[in-house]
């Protein structure tokens, strides 16, 4: 598949993939959590350490004053707490609380009736392709290192 294609692709699944995943994600969000903050907790779920605030910037590619903002209403809702360096203070990093790790939990038991639901219309012999492409999307992409991807020039 040349870069073309896989272009064409990626563009062609975005909105399928936020009118089916993303918009629908946002409803079953409790009051209080916005997509955004979800992120971030998923976030400092997957890296499994605390992080300072510009690497989740970076790993949410989200600009550092919006990020400050957002951790400053994680901490509020307390699913996150800001932990310092003990070597210098200065140092601040983010940490998921028990409170985020049984939000997770919750949300993944309570509202996982919608992603049932998608299961549900689709083919049965499309619901393990599907669930291979998801876990092959998610091993690839996390593999990409952030701020590195190269930019190519469009084909003219």
């Amino acid at each position: 598949m040349n870069s073309f294609t896989l272009q064409e692709n990626l563009l062609a699944l975005l909105p399928m993939w936020n009118y089916n995943i993303a918009k629908p994600l946002k409803q079953f969000l409790d009051d209080g959590i916005s997509l955004e903050m979800y992120y971030c907790i998923q976030t400092l779920r997957w890296y499994k350490r605390p992080m300072k605030m510009s690497e989740l910037s970076e790993a949410t590619k989200t600009p550092k004053k919006q990020m400050t903002k957002v951790a400053d209403r994680l901490v509020e809702q307390k699913l996150v707490e800001r932990v310092y360096d003990p070597s210098d203070r200065r140092i601040v990093r983010l940490q998921l609380t028990e409170q985020a790790l049984s939000y997770i939990d919750h949300f993944l038991e309570q509202d996982g009736g919608y992603f049932k639901s998608i299961m549900e219309k689709l083919k049965p012999e499309d619901v393990p392709r599907f669930q291979s492409a998801v876990k092959t999307l998610c091993e690839v992409l996390a593999k990409i290192p952030n701020g590195e991807i190269a930019l190519e020039e469009s084909p003219k």
